[in-house]
């Protein structure tokens, strides 16, 4: 039988948020490459991801695929088209690589490494005393603001298709600022509850950012970008 979105995150149609983000960290940890899955299965789970998350892809997406006999892998054809539909001459790949570098991945990287840096500190300060009204409102200010880049590191990044030479160091690019930016969700939650788990997690989801961002860094030394 032929997935949906649904089905390639192991989902039934009537999925919860929550369940839908738990199933795909689950098979983002399983199925990337660098736990040696398969890259094709890796994107899949991503696209899926990319549309389910969204609210409004993702009411589009149940109006079409409930609505008709669409099938995954056609829509999923249909991505994969608009990534490899051109062709283009070696001269006209390297600038158009150079020109992702530029515009793509270095300011996106510069505004992950923004929000990253600074919360060791900011979580010191709050320490001293979560209940406090004045160090409180400083960390929710941090929160806020980090959320306003990571909002603007989706933008740059949906700008440009990742060219197909160097689809993983992109597929390594969305995977961290979508770390990051579940990282800021979970640490938002404990602000209001002061539930520990939900800072512990967002930390560590931190620290996974920080390691690919390390691993994005090495490949793009490595070749030469």
């Amino acid at each position: 039988m032929e997935k949906n979105f649904y089905e390639e995150l192991g989902l039934e149609k009537n999925a919860t948020k929550n369940e839908i983000k738990s199933s795909y960290r689950s098979l983002v940890k399983q199925h990337h490459p660098d736990a040696g899955g398969e890259k094709e299965r890796f994107l899949a789970i991503q696209n899926a991801w990319e549309t389910l998350n969204d609210p409004v892809k993702k009411e589009k997406y149940d109006k079409k695929i409930f609505s008709s006999s669409t099938s995954f892998d056609s829509l999923n054809g249909n991505w994969e088209e608009k990534i490899n539909s051109n062709k283009y001459s070696s001269s006209t790949k390297d600038k158009e690589l150079e020109k992702w570098i530029q515009e793509i991945y270095t300011p996106i990287n510069r505004l992950i490494s923004q929000i990253i840096k600074p919360l060791n500190n900011e979580i010191k300060a709050l320490s001293a005393d979560p209940y406090d009204d004045q160090l409180m409102e400083n960390f929710c200010n941090y929160i806020t603001l980090s959320q306003k880049k990571i909002e603007k590191v989706e933008n740059i990044y949906n700008k440009k298709l990742v060219p197909n030479s160097i689809s993983s160091l992109g597929l390594d690019l969305y995977h961290c600022f979508s770390q990051v930016k579940d990282a800021l969700s979970e640490l938002d939650r404990y602000t209001q509850g002061y539930v520990d788990d939900y800072l512990f997690d967002g930390k560590e989801m931190i620290k996974e950012a920080k390691r690919i961002q390390s691993k994005m860094a090495i490949e793009k030394k490595n070749k030469n970008f």
